[in-house]
């Protein structure tokens, strides 16, 4: 995946007050404690719903994870709109790791991610545990990732993925590309597949930088979340739901990506009128 960098350049990394740590180390610590318990409750559930497969308790600890870290952060989540109720995919703008906590809290979805990202220290761990789909993004992997969407679709899975490729700064939304979109229309065999774009839309907490909560450039990880862990300032994040896309009425993937890309930019263009 490729860094996107901006036009200006990123916040400067912050010097933390002695309050500021104690903030970051408590809350850091409950965030951790509680994932971790309650990850051993998913695994149990995961367990009990290969022999029930209409149970979907485990989704359920996952959102309770979400809401329960963004309440931690301080962080409001406002939703527009509805998830779609049909077969298929979910794509939104990635502006941090935040949006899978906000995604997480208000749907069932299971996320996309790069074959890289299951190979780093701990948090390719949890992925797999948690049933991310990993895909690579070279070329003769194609029809093994195909394969990989139809069978998740088929077991009733919504995917989520972020056709930007990269994180920004929350304040727009790259060109989508279009390969991923291809495992769609090649899954033609799934009936009534469709598409929804999900716009995700950061206020950053009074005072802060607006692109707050956007981690992109030569921004460390580390730095990013210590960041948002040492404020004591409430923040927004805003989730808006547009009409999902019947798949199989699109000609190729490049117009599908591209009707995706103008429902999700579309909050943007209205905000900057």
């Amino acid at each position: 995946m490729n860094t996107w960098y901006g036009k200006s350049q990123e916040p400067t990394v912050k010097k933390f007050t002695f309050l500021e740590w104690l903030r970051i180390c408590f809350r850091g610590f409950f965030i951790i404690l509680f994932i971790c318990v309650n990850l051993v409750v998913f695994v149990l559930l995961r367990f009990v719903e290969k022999y029930f497969s209409n149970l979907k308790l485990s989704y359920q600890i996952v959102k309770l994870v979400s809401r329960t870290t963004l309440r931690i952060l301080k962080i409001k989540l406002i939703v527009h709109g509805m998830p779609m109720t049909e077969n298929g995919c979910v794509v939104a703008n990635h502006v941090s790791w935040l949006d899978i906590f906000s995604l997480s809290s208000v749907q069932n979805i299971v996320f996309v991610s790069k074959s890289d990202v299951s190979a780093w220290f701990g948090i390719g761990v949890l992925a797999r545990i948690v049933g991310v789909l990993f895909i690579s993004r070279k070329r003769n992997q194609v029809i093994k990732n195909n394969l990989n969407f139809e069978k998740r679709l088929n077991k009733g899975e919504k995917l989520l993925f972020f056709p930007e490729g990269t994180s920004s700064d929350g304040l727009q939304v790259l060109p989508f590309k279009s390969s991923l979109f291809e495992a769609l229309m090649n899954n033609n065999k799934i009936s009534n597949l469709h598409v929804q774009g999900v716009s995700i839309v950061y206020t950053a907490p009074e005072l802060e930088d607006k692109r707050f909560y956007g981690w992109w450039g030569k921004m460390e990880f580390l730095d990013h979340l210590l960041g948002i862990l040492s404020t004591n300032k409430k923040g927004k994040i805003e989730l808006f739901f547009h009409s999902p896309h019947l798949v199989s009425s699109f000609n190729n993937r490049k117009m599908l990506a591209n009707t995706l890309y103008l429902d999700v930019s579309s909050v943007f263009r209205s905000r900057d009128h």
